[in-house]
């Protein structure tokens, strides 16, 4: 079993980035893979120890959807966000993912932790995040809001 840890800093306050894993409209900007789409009316946040974190992402083409859903562990604005998966398909157990967000200067520090994952499963996922990562930061940096930038990110084994 892996862990995954995923390091960005973005030119945007811990306040916007932790809006943009909470609340629905913001997730749907940028939440998965480049050939989904997440409807903000697909989202649901109940945000609060036992929660809900739930979403199901659409396929561009039209083809199908994929539905994940999280009990949210731990939650303190805006520094902190941890969630447990429901059951997942060849997962052999839930993983956790850990979102923490730090004050960088003007902007933020975000370290994403997900696992324990399938060492077979680590690399796509890492790839995952980073991708859906990189949407974050193309949707921070849209209109009025400041451009994200990329730092770093490992698997751990």
């Amino acid at each position: 079993m892996s862990n995954v840890t995923i390091t960005r800093t973005f030119d945007a306050p811990p306040a916007k980035l932790f809006a943009a894993w909470t609340q629905p409209a913001e997730i749907a900007r940028w939440y998965g893979p480049s050939q989904f789409r997440t409807p903000a009316e697909r989202i649901t946040v109940d945000l609060r120890p036992g929660g809900r974190w739930e979403l199901t992402m659409v396929r561009r083409d039209g083809t199908g959807e994929f539905s994940i859903g999280y009990e949210i562990i731990e939650v303190q604005p805006p520094s902190l966000l941890v969630m447990r998966s429901d059951p997942m398909p060849n997962m052999p157990e839930p993983t956790v993912v850990r979102v923490e967000i730090a004050t960088n200067g003007n902007g933020a520090i975000l370290t994403l932790t997900d696992g324990p994952l399938p060492l077979d499963g680590a690399a796509g996922a890492e790839a995952g995040y980073n991708a859906a990562l990189d949407k974050l930061a193309e949707a921070l940096s849209a209109g009025d809001r400041p451009r994200g930038t990329s730092a770093a990110s490992t698997a751990a084994r």
